[in-house]
């Protein structure tokens, strides 16, 4: 594309676009009244909107603009902040017009941006002094001082951009972002206000567009219904990160991880809708869509071709979101593993009927019984969470009865016991957890630590010790409020807010790289109550000191598997916090290369992990049966206690040794 046909385009894109919008204020003022209602009856900080919510929101409505800090220029942002402690009254007030007055300089500054970038690009334009590496995470530096401090952090931008891709295609990725900006309506830039003011209550509170409050539903389904793969965003670009195996752009051979998406034509018709600086959830809304229905992808593969497919939409089954079980053969004996990738409820299965994971793990459960398995390795790894009642469901099935979760909110202290049902397991249990296990992911494991019945083995958990509800509001059909309501608490009194839960034997797994909850903007500070009074189950703690020496010595004595585990988490950990990168070609396909190696080898992995057959491929699966067979020997086969038993507590344990 060259300079002539870059301006022509722009100019194009600007004269359709710009308009003035007409003010609904007396909506508007409906809208926030409900909100501010809800939020000051509902979150738990009980806390109205003031000066401080107003200026969190004030940075929030500029970094969802801007959050690489090199579109605006630093008079804008000074300009801007001598109202920032004014938005709490503009909102009340129904007075959007702050936050389209950004929105309007924002994209007077990306037209800016977009015709030097084309224009650079298009004369080949090398950034000044040759600077050996790019910041390109610029999101705690300045904005620019001026223009032509802007135009010099471009023109790294762009040399760092250019080396993986022609100069053409990169500058179309930045005219399309900037048409995707301008098409945006104004209803569009008015939630935005909402959800800038919203979601500094916690990084959990929410406002939902009638479009995304009508997609949320999709998320404790365990099946899907659409072109089967993950994606990011990556340099301004659709990268795709993953294709579900069976999905239908797996099974069409034209995609591979890495291939750029550029435009989807959802109906297959050749309308087309390109994909940068299009919102996610919007480019879910694209993709979204009826089992054999056509749809239509631009793809730019990394050699710099372009292609379109067009494939039919489907129903994609994800097995590994259900919870399985599986036998594995020991010199300690038979051993059970058990995984839970998440809490569900009513998730429709390929025949229609409803399942949850309660049930579910009953069922495997005693499969593995049936089987006499000398124990369980409960793997969480993963598991965000879901329903809380099945999680107490499940915490049930090992320890019969008590207490298992405490939560407080608006409506006061609840208690969340297990009802005495059936113990399905008797079993000496070790479960598994990673960095990104959260929420009832990380309450099932709390408990069963707490009341001795586990060992608990992996990462210290995410820290998400804190419930939302879905309030939908009447002052705007089809839109709703996830507001956090309340805190999680474990049986002894802590929350699992920011701390999580600390595994008795620490074992790093390759999501070690999560911040967790505490590098989320404005957490939920963590806090504790009282004890509630309970009675332990078991003593597996007590097992744990020699369980991880045992543990430690095995990892110092290095298998070859684990020696390349963890390589691999350590690279992982270098690429999640790298912010910057070499501008020397060499240097920088080299470290391509080496990412892109490491990549692959987690997907390789990741398609054999969790699975005992191949315990070669996870390296902590195979710590952890380790951990488990060592607990198995240690506890000499004997079952749990029976709770009928009316000793107390001091004599429960009585004859274990």
């Amino acid at each position: 594309m060259n300079a002539m046909h870059s301006a022509a385009l722009l100019c194009a894109v600007t004269t359709a676009c710009l308009g003035a919008g007409v003010e609904t204020n007396a909506v508007h003022a409906k809208l926030a009244e409900e909100v501010c209602r809800v939020l000051e009856a509902t979150h738990t900080s009980r806390h109205a909107p003031d000066d401080v919510i107003s200026r969190r929101a004030f940075t929030n409505l500029l970094e969802m603009c801007d959050g690489r800090h090199m579109v605006f220029l630093a008079d804008d942002i000074a300009e801007f902040a001598k109202l920032q402690d004014k938005l709490d009254d503009f909102f009340k007030a129904g007075d959007f017009s702050f936050a389209r007055r950004v929105r309007r300089k924002y994209r007077e500054r990306l037209k800016e941006c977009t015709t030097f970038a084309t224009n650079a690009l298009a004369r080949a334009q090398r950034p000044v002094g040759n600077p050996s590496t790019y910041l390109f995470d610029r999101s705690k530096e300045p904005w620019p001082s001026n223009a032509d401090a802007r135009n010099a952090i471009w023109l790294t931008r762009l040399a760092s951009e250019s080396i993986f891709r022609p100069a053409a295609s990169l500058s179309r990725a930045y005219v399309d972002k900037l048409e995707a900006e301008m098409k945006r309506g104004e209803d569009a830039v008015d939630e935005d206000f909402v959800m800038a003011l919203v979601s500094v209550y916690d990084a959990h509170t929410l406002y939902l567009s009638p479009k995304t409050s009508g997609l949320l539903e999709a998320q404790l389904k365990l099946s899907l219904c659409g072109v089967g793969a993950q994606w990011t965003e990556k340099d301004g670009s659709v990268v795709f990160t993953r294709l579900i195996p069976g999905g239908p752009l797996a099974k069409s051979g034209r995609v591979s991880v890495g291939d750029r998406l550029v435009a989807v034509s959802p109906k297959g018709n050749g309308t087309f809708t390109r994909v940068a600086g299009v919102r996610s959830i919007d480019l879910v809304a694209l993709f979204n869509g009826k089992a054999g229905e056509p749809i239509s992808l631009e793809i730019e593969h990394a050699d710099g071709k372009s292609e379109v497919i067009t494939i039919k939409r489907e129903r994609i089954e994800i097995a590994d979101l259900a919870a399985s079980s599986q036998t594995v053969e020991t010199p300690s004996g038979r051993l059970g593993y058990l995984r839970l990738p998440s809490f569900y409820v009513t998730a429709p299965s390929s025949n229609g009927t409803f399942r949850s994971s309660s049930e579910d793990v009953r069922t495997e459960l005693r499969k593995l019984k049936k089987a006499d398995v000398k124990g369980v390795l409960f793997d969480l790894r993963g598991n965000s969470g879901g329903s809380l009642d099945d999680a107490v469901k499940i915490i049930g099935m090992f320890v019969g009865s008590g207490p298992a979760v405490r939560m407080t909110g608006h409506a006061g202290e609840v208690a969340l016991d297990v009802l005495g049902g059936s113990i399905e397991c008797d079993t000496p249990l070790v479960v598994l957890v990673s960095r990104d296990s959260a929420s009832a992911g990380e309450l099932v494991p709390a408990t069963l630590q707490d009341t001795g019945r586990a060992v608990v083995a992996g990462d210290r958990t995410v820290g998400k010790g804190t419930a939302q509800t879905i309030i939908h509001l009447e002052s705007h059909t089809g839109a709703a409020l996830v507001v956090t309501e309340g805190r999680f608490y474990r049986i002894t009194g802590g929350s699992t807010q920011i701390k999580g839960v600390e595994p008795d034997i620490p074992l790093p797994c390759l999501a070690s790289f999560w911040k967790g909850e505490e590098g989320l903007p404005y957490p939920v500070e963590w806090n504790e109550i009282a004890s509630v009074p309970f009675k332990k189950s078991w003593d597996m703690e007590r097992f744990v000191p020699e369980l991880r020496k045992a543990s430690a010595a095995r990892r110092a004595a290095g298998s070859a598997a684990w020696k390349r585990h963890e390589q691999l988490v350590g690279w992982a950990k270098e690429e999640a916090y790298r912010k910057t990168v070499p501008l020397e070609r060499k240097a920088r396909k080299t470290l391509r290369a080496h990412d892109d190696a490491v990549d692959d080898e987690l997907e390789r992995l990741e398609s054999k992990g969790f699975d005992p057959a191949h315990r070669e491929a996870d390296a902590v699966l195979d710590e952890a049966l380790n951990i488990l067979a060592d607990l198995v020997r240690l506890n000499a086969g004997r079952p749990m206690p029976k709770q009928e038993s009316t000793q107390d507590e001091s004599g429960l344990f009585d004859g274990l040794d």
